[in-house]
């Protein structure tokens, strides 16, 4: 069973003002991986035979999907987490908005604003003093 847990983080733009942000970030078990990783395979299989229909093109969509299937699943076998919504303030234009990330969350890290088009810096809330 996949455990989801929020993770709150700091948002740094080009000026002094620093705002807030949580990331969701989705832990998965063995069992939840190879669900994710079979969907994907499958997802990729199923293009590359829908690929074998069409003239000269089949001769790269086939390989091309058949190869990028086992990649997805290779790739989502070892993601033992991976980030859903990502959500915070831009602290130079004040724009709340959920901002555009996948993968795995590792603060530091950047992410882009929809509005201002900055680049901003998300970095771990600090625990000390």
């Amino acid at each position: 069973m996949s455990a989801t847990r929020i993770e709150p983080f700091l948002l740094d733009g080009y000026g002094e003002n620093t705002t807030r942000g949580t990331a969701t970030v989705t832990s998965f078990q063995r069992a939840d991986r190879l669900a994710r990783a079979g969907k994907g395979l499958a997802l990729a299989w199923g293009a590359a035979l829908a690929g074998a229909f069409i003239p000269v093109a089949h001769f790269l969509l086939v390989p091309g999907f058949a190869v990028a299937g086992v990649v997805v699943f290779v790739k989502r076998m070892r993601a033992r987490e991976a980030t859903g919504a990502v959500h915070g303030t831009c602290p130079d234009c004040g724009r709340e908005q959920e901002f555009d990330c996948s993968g795995r969350w590792r603060p530091p890290g950047h992410l882009g604003c929809s509005n201002c088009g900055r680049l901003l810096r998300a970095r771990p809330l600090s625990t000390g003093p």
